[in-house]
């Protein structure tokens, strides 16, 4: 399962890496252009995680809701889920798109 919000994927996973950590905000990625960001809404239900370079998500209520101030608002079922943003592949270097 895969979704897809401005330049950010999110795929579901089987399981949390052993070695995460959790974090105490909600921001999937920051806008580097706009200084708008992906956020889940919820407060309850929802966690970040880190593992080395790695984002992960893990909702635990029934879904939350990834909101960005130039996108429409898309719901993730529960589950657990890798996060991490798009790049464009070019013969001379691979840049992450800038939302």
């Amino acid at each position: 399962m895969l979704f897809r919000h401005g330049d950010v994927l999110i795929q579901k996973v089987s399981k949390l890496p052993a070695d995460v950590r959790r974090l105490r905000h909600r921001t999937l990625a920051h806008g580097e252009l706009t200084g708008h960001s992906h956020q889940i809404q919820e407060s309850n239900g929802v966690a970040l995680w880190e593992s080395l370079s790695e984002l992960f998500l893990e909702i635990e209520s029934p879904h939350a809701t990834v909101v960005h101030q130039e996108h429409a608002a898309i719901e993730i079922p529960a589950g657990i889920y890798r996060v991490w943003r798009q790049r464009e592949y070019t013969p001379e270097r691979i840049v992450v798109v800038r939302d």
